[in-house]
């Protein structure tokens, strides 16, 4: 069985150096260099390029062929595995908005299939922008169909007057607690017009929705988190294929379990 403390060894041996990293990752995307072509391309000293390559290559991640060094196929596997690394927490840092309120590990998602998202998130100088961002997708497509775990009036009076005016087609899935909101003096008739129109379907689900979940005519997918006191912490907005399938797969299970409200109940 091997040291299990290697593999921390040989990373911490490779981010110790910015130059080790460079020659591996230029090795990796470009193929075999000479020393003064990797001088020159990385703008690195004659010394700090031969220390690094000796070190490289009595790991046994590089070696010389005449004048050229390239990766050895151990080279190129550790320089794959530490580019993928290093991707994989770029974008963790780029969602972390998002991902410090979605829980990832109850859903069937990878980190890599929201890499390339767009991420409004909620920020002390503008704390309401992600649902301006909501409001925006509402006002841009033909087609929606939502969860709705909390409910404002501003949002709700755009979607009545897309609705009424025969721009938009929506169905809703809300929570109870939203149920109640809905019923109230101030939203209760608009959501009667709606639908009256027969262009808006209104469900309710048998509990609490686990955060926003907004799908246009497009697929394009939004995700929406709030902090433990309901407040809108980010939205993540993606083109995704397979998100979109998961996105309407979820929805169709929550749908299934739903009940339908009509305007009489309101």
């Amino acid at each position: 069985m091997g040291d299990p403390t290697a593999p921390r060894e040989h990373i911490s041996f490779l981010v110790r150096s910015d130059a080790r990293i460079d020659i591996l990752t230029r090795l990796f995307e470009s193929g075999p260099a000479t020393q003064r072509e990797l001088r020159t391309e990385l703008d690195s000293s004659r010394s700090t390029v031969a220390r690094s390559l000796s070190a490289l290559e009595e790991c046994g991640w590089v070696e010389r062929h005449a004048d050229r060094h390239r990766l050895t196929p151990v080279g190129t596997l550790v320089a794959e595995g530490f580019l993928d690394f290093v991707e994989t927490l770029r974008a963790a840092e780029e969602l972390s908005p998002f991902l410090e309120w979605f829980p990832l590990s109850e859903h069937d998602l990878e980190i890599d299939q929201l890499e390339g998202a767009t991420i409004t998130p909620s920020t002390p100088g503008d704390p309401y922008k992600p649902g301006r961002t909501q409001t925006e997708f509402m006002r841009s497509t033909a087609e929606f169909r939502a969860f709705l775990p909390s409910t404002e009036l501003e949002g709700c009076k755009l979607l009545h007057e897309r609705v009424t005016n025969g721009d938009l087609e929506a169905e809703l899935i809300v929570s109870p607690e939203v149920e109640r909101t809905i019923e109230s003096e101030s939203f209760a008739p608009l959501f009667r017009e709606q639908l009256q129109t027969g262009r808006m379907t209104l469900l309710v689900s048998d509990g609490p929705l686990p955060f926003y979940l907004g799908i246009d005519d497009a697929r394009t997918i939004q995700l929406g988190v709030e902090d433990d006191d309901g407040f809108p912490r980010a939205l993540l907005e993606t083109t995704e294929p397979s998100v979109a399938e998961w996105a309407s797969d979820l929805y169709q299970e929550y749908r299934s379990a739903a009940r339908r409200k009509s305007a009489a109940e309101l």
